[in-house]
């Protein structure tokens, strides 16, 4: 990447190295002229280096960032290691409201602090950050995926919402023994840019919605729309449905909402659904079936990183992938059910069993097609 083709940017970065066992680097970053206050979590770099998104949240506390930073990166490890894209786990998350504190200068600052990693992590798009804003970031770093240019991969909600669906013909199918949904309730929780894409394509293969957004405006709209039950969105989880679909923030299942669950499978896009691992073996107690979040959630992932093959990105492969999110989870319940052990641990034993065995591994350098398109 030549200098003439990044901005020069004049910030005093603030990078301060915070040491956690077991991850193999997390970084404080600070620019207090724009306001900058993030961290990126780099958990895991066994099989390449890391990618994950960019979340933009206003945070209580730094402490909460920082546990959140953390589970995240976490999960992009076993997210990367099942997918098999030759990538390892990191994350980043920017404190700030990202409707009234987000600025370019701010989200330049943080560009040039990931352009200080040399490829070590590679961001995106994520909860609060959008494809115009690491549109912004990408003046600072080539380090950036899921932009708008056309040798990107654009918008990767879309490829998410479909692996989701695809694991929710999974539930269906293990539950059920078919793969249809018509007539089936599917309970969604957040109609974000992946919850409202989920919506659309469940409607169309005829099941029942019961559909629940902070944004009460947006969820009575879709509602109109699919002619699905509206409901609060502190009142989805205890709905009784088929298969309950979290598609909002992490932590929803936890042993205060579990008991309240009146679904008989789980199956939804938002990461970190458990709060802790113990509550995958409390669900398959309950008889839930739980479709592992890193699992059935890979579909952007999936997406973005085809952006960075040898010969650029084309559609036709991550789709190809993604459909296949469905034969993964499968796997995963037989695993499962042959060791007795909840869909969680069975995810998180093939998942480490990759990264032992370097399963996966990138051999070739991932290329930035980006860097030459200016």
């Amino acid at each position: 990447m030549s200098k003439k083709n990044l901005e020069a940017l004049p910030f005093s970065l603030e990078m301060e190295e915070i040491s956690i066992n077991g991850y193999e680097r997390v970084l404080r970053v600070e620019e207090k002229r724009v306001n900058l206050s993030a961290i990126i979590s780099l958990h895991n770099l066994t099989l390449g280096p890391a990618l994950g998104g960019i979340r933009i949240q206003p945070y209580k506390s730094f402490e909460a960032a920082l546990e959140d930073a953390l589970r995240l990166s976490q999960g992009m490890t076993y997210k990367s290691s099942v997918a098999g894209v030759g990538f390892g786990g990191g994350k980043s998350v920017i404190i700030a409201d990202p409707k009234t504190q987000k600025t370019p200068e701010l989200l330049l600052a943080f560009g040039t602090a990931v352009h200080a990693l040399e490829g070590a992590y590679i961001c995106a798009e994520d909860v609060g950050c959008s494809m115009a804003d690491v549109d912004i970031i990408r003046r600072a770093t080539p380090y950036v995926v899921g932009l708008s240019h056309e040798r990107a991969s654009g918008n990767p909600s879309p490829f998410t919402a479909w692996g989701v669906f695809r694991g929710i013909q999974s539930v269906a199918f293990k539950l059920f023994g078919s793969e249809s949904l018509t007539g089936k309730t599917i309970a969604i929780q957040g109609l974000g840019s992946v919850g409202s894409c989920l919506a659309d394509l469940l409607f169309w293969t005829g099941a029942n919605l019961i559909i629940a957004d902070v944004d009460r405006e947006k969820t009575d709209l879709l509602a109109q729309r699919y002619g699905a039950k509206s409901v609060g969105a502190d009142q989805i989880i205890q709905e009784k449905c088929d298969i309950f679909a979290p598609c909002a923030l992490g932590g929803i299942l936890n042993e205060q909402t579990i008991p309240t669950l009146r679904c008989q499978g789980i199956a939804g896009a938002a990461n970190n659904q458990l709060l802790q691992e113990t509550d995958g073996d409390t669900l398959a107690k309950k008889k839930i079936l739980y479709a592992p979040d890193f699992v059935i959630n890979a579909g952007g992932l999936l997406n973005v990183s085809a952006e960075l093959e040898e010969g650029g990105y084309h559609p036709e492969n991550p789709r190809k992938k993604t459909h296949q999110i469905y034969d993964t989870l499968l796997e995963i319940y037989a695993i499962a059910e042959k060791n007795r052990t909840s869909t969680q641990s069975a995810a998180l034993e093939l998942a480490t069993h990759r990264l032992e065995h370097g399963i996966g591994k990138r051999i070739f350098s991932p290329t930035f097609h980006n860097a030459i398109t200016d």
